[in-house]
């Protein structure tokens, strides 16, 4: 930035400030109070809206003269203008951008830098040197590094927080993967350990497993048909032993045959001879009932009628011979003896039909009988041999189960090694996630592109003016000769915040710069400090440096790129002001 010209009306102590700036260090030098730190001041209102005289907008009127109540700061630069006017506080810019660089305020107040805290200052120099600290910036770095991508998107929500909360985030997440390991192992976790551990793992045989499945399955084939074989042996037994028990009876009611046949002869004959007798007596005189219709039943051949009285079959019993007397003589008793023949013959009819049934029977038996049923010996020897098959396929089974139970455990086996071995790939990956995210990763490679820079100009001013070296270190602590900035003289931090502002001015691209208070250097420490600057002008690094020296006569000599102005009662006294030889 490029200042031309500086002009006040009624600025605290700069009534009438009215001057052209024809080099690009301006040294305005006088007495106490003469304005100097006013006019200052109004350059810094004029460029940036801010004043660290008052706090508020409302009493931006105390800055006006005494016994004034209208003021204004024009200051010229790069062919516009910035201005603030008081009491009002009006702040505006010609180009109509009311935003000027951001370190302004650092090159127009070189303090401003050195009491900031220490997060501030860090902020500060990573936005200095266009470094993002944002969480997309943070994930493109650990990607960079090759962390894992799907874990370098979990952790970026947390880098939201900053690099400390996710730092914590990513070492917890690879205690919780630790954990993990633990609980799947029943180990303590160790890194070298976990890299090659793997789970117990039984031998396995697949062809063994194969093997005693298949004769399994044959014994169970062996002990089905076994099975179906006893039982039809046994089914073939009772049936025989059926048929021969029904055999028997058959045998024994056909072996009555002949008897039977004898018996019915003989009752035959004695019906006949009763006939004869009841027909005998009933030609003496006795009258017998009239006939009535008489069934053979189908089932026992005997002789049944109709009972009157309901229609039902009932047995048939000849009717009475009426005699002309009271009593029926031997004739009812010839009858009845007839009647008992008579019956006894029918149930030798039957019994022999019976008999003769049984006998075709029993033959039809005997054709259609095959061969003969197998003997309990067999069938028990058969059983023997299925009781020995039942106990292989048992021990068979337990075989089988123990194979199978091997083959589980080996591939829980593999189960486990490969949950182990994610598990620490995630303890690696986070922890490699987490020590990128340490102080003395990321944030220290950002840190270091923050402070390279500014270190390495602090050191070519420190060279220039022979000063000691100032240096900002990773906590951002600023230094002199190894000495802390709130140990140093007076003079000592005047040189440190002057080399330091000017560092910023060169980074920023702004070349703008704005010291105060220059009186506190002896006259060798102002000599250095003006030929710095000079050096600096010539060589286009600084369009513009404003130094205020309270001083109690002009300088003797001013360098080639430099012009001095006396400043009085707040006004520039054009008689005394000094021009470069």
């Amino acid at each position: 930035m490029k200042i031309t010209a500086i002009k006040t009306q009624n600025f605290i102590g700069a009534r009438d400030v009215d001057v052209k700036l024809a080099k690009p260090i301006c040294l305005f030098a006088g007495k106490n109070a003469s304005g100097k730190s006013s006019l200052q001041e109004a350059v810094r209102m004029a460029l940036t809206g801010e004043s660290v005289r008052v706090s508020l907008k409302k009493e931006y009127g105390r800055m006006l003269t005494e016994g004034q109540t209208v003021g204004y700061v024009v200051v010229d630069h790069d062919g516009h203008q910035s201005a603030i006017t008081l009491p009002n506080g009006a702040h505006e810019h010609t180009n109509g951008n009311d935003r000027l660089p951001a370190v302004l305020p650092y090159v127009l107040d070189a303090q401003r830098f050195s009491i900031l805290p220490a997060n501030d200052r860090r902020a500060f120099l990573f936005g200095l040197m266009g470094l993002r600290t944002d969480g997309d910036a943070a994930g493109s770095r650990l990607l960079t590094k090759g962390c894992d991508p799907i874990k370098v998107d979990e952790i970026s929500p947390h880098l939201r927080a900053g690099f400390d909360a996710a730092h914590k985030e990513a070492q917890d997440r690879a205690r919780e993967a630790k954990a993990a390991w633990r609980a799947i192992t029943g180990e303590t976790y160790g890194n070298v350990k976990a890299a090659t551990w793997k789970a117990n793992k039984p031998a396995t045989d697949g062809n063994r497993v194969r093997l005693a499945r298949e004769e399994l399955a044959r014994v169970a084939e062996q002990i089905e048909h076994g099975a179906a074989e006893i039982a039809v042996m046994q089914s073939a037994a009772a049936r025989q032993a059926q048929e021969s028990e029904k055999s028997a009876g058959l045998r024994e009611r056909a072996a009555r045959y002949a008897s039977i046949e004898a018996k019915l002869r003989k009752d035959e004959a004695e019906l006949q001879e009763w006939q004869a007798k009841v027909e005998h007596e009933a030609r003496k005189g006795g009258k017998q009932m009239p006939a009535e219709p008489t069934y053979t039943c189908p089932a026992c051949s005997a002789k049944l009628r109709h009972d009157h009285a309901n229609g039902a079959l009932v047995e048939f019993t000849p009717p009475p011979i009426v005699y002309p007397t009271s009593e029926p003589g031997k004739l009812v008793e010839y009858q009845r003896a007839r009647d008992l023949l008579a019956r006894s013959v029918e149930n030798d009819k039957r019994d022999l039909a019976a008999a003769d049934l049984a006998a075709r029977t029993l033959a039809e038996i005997d054709d259609a009988r095959s061969d003969p049923a197998p003997a309990p010996e067999e069938i028990e020897a058969k059983k023997v041999k299925l009781a020995e098959a039942r106990k292989e396929q048992t021990r068979l089974a337990g075989v089988v189960k123990s194979l199978e139970a091997d083959e589980r455990a080996a591939a829980i086996a593999d189960e486990k090694t490969d949950l182990a071995r994610g598990h620490h790939r995630d303890v690696a990956q986070w922890e490699e996630i987490a020590g990128a995210l340490a102080p003395n990763g990321i944030p220290g490679e950002i840190l270091g592109e923050a402070l390279g820079p500014i270190n390495q100009r602090l050191a070519s001013s420190a060279l220039m003016t022979e000063w000691t070296q100032p240096l900002v270190d990773g906590d951002m602590t600023i230094t002199a000769g190894g000495r802390l900035y709130a140990l140093l003289s007076e003079s000592e931090k005047w040189r440190v915040d002057a080399m330091i502002a000017e560092a910023i001015s060169h980074l920023s691209g702004v070349k703008l710069l704005v010291l105060d208070r220059a009186d506190c250097l002896d006259m060798h420490g102002r000599s250095d400090l003006l030929y710095w600057l000079s050096d600096l002008a010539a060589a286009g690094e600084v369009q513009t440096a404003l130094v205020f020296a309270t001083l109690k006569a002009m300088p003797a000599q001013m360098p080639d790129e430099a012009t001095a102005f006396w400043i009085e009662n707040g006004t520039i006294k054009e008689d005394r002001c000094l021009y470069a030889a």
